[in-house]
């Protein structure tokens, strides 16, 4: 309760992720949010510690969300920035939240976000690349089993879902490499939202992900993005972040 407490007193940035951000959310879609906040100085200097504060409501009886529902983390900046330098696709996309998703927002955010440069690299091909092949790994045995989302996977034959997010990572990734950007609405929001629903065959999407694949493959090659982040301006950007904040709170 005290670190709930002090995450939303210490909130920096609150914004909205998920289906509704990237433009592929149904009638059914819960509410996904996010946030990052700047601890007390005895949370960084001292033995307390706090990584990230869960502020979820769940108003169905369901396993899982349904509309109404709503998840909510909110990341301690020290937690966030090492995240966001590993390009980790749940977590470098709040450096990208277009205006209508940003729910909250000071200085400190602004700040953050306006170094955004400093984070994204060709880390991502990995990441995302990763993540997807696990969202499909993960489908594959849950069809096998008839596991995960049985409604799904009797209606359509598999998980539709996981597949949706699966081509998510894949395109977020191959626009990274490409543009050195990161857009949302996603420009292919209604693909993704007809993979969710169903509209396309397991195998269809299986050539899908190969064909992205090979596309992100060349991407990087090409891609001119820096390696890994600039971690000794990202360092000076954490440090300055943080005196600033404690000094505004007089600690």
């Amino acid at each position: 309760m005290q670190e709930q407490k002090m995450a939303l007193k210490n909130l920096i940035l609150k914004i909205r992720i998920g289906s509704h951000c990237y433009g592929t959310n149904t009638e059914t879609s819960d509410e996904d949010f996010g946030g990052i906040f700047i601890p007390d100085k005895d949370y960084v200097m001292g033995i307390k510690k706090v990584e990230q504060v869960e502020l979820s409501e769940k108003k169905s009886d369901t396993i899982r969300n349904t509309k109404g529902d709503t998840d909510y983390v909110i990341y301690s900046l020290t937690k966030f920035i090492p995240l966001a330098m590993a390009n980790n696709p749940n977590i470098i996309e709040y450096l990208y939240a277009p205006v209508n998703c940003i729910l909250y927002r000071t200085e400190f955010s602004d700040e953050l976000i306006n170094n955004r440069n400093l984070f994204l690299s060709k880390k991502a091909y990995h990441t995302f690349k990763s993540y997807s092949y696990n969202q499909r790994q993960k489908l594959m045995i849950k069809k096998e089993n008839m596991t995960g989302r049985k409604e799904l996977a009797e209606k359509f034959g598999y998980d539709c879902k996981f597949m949706s997010h699966g081509i998510r990572l894949l395109l977020e990734c191959q626009q990274m490499l490409v543009e050195k950007n990161l857009t949302f609405p996603l420009s292919q929001n209604n693909f993704i939202r007809d993979i969710k629903i169903g509209k396309y065959s397991l195998e269809e999407m299986l050539i899908k992900a190969e064909e992205l694949e090979k596309l992100i493959d060349e991407a990087y090659i090409k891609s001119d993005l820096q390696n890994s982040a600039n971690i000794e301006a990202i360092n000076k950007l954490q440090i300055k972040l943080l005196e600033d904040f404690w000094k505004r709170k007089g600690e």
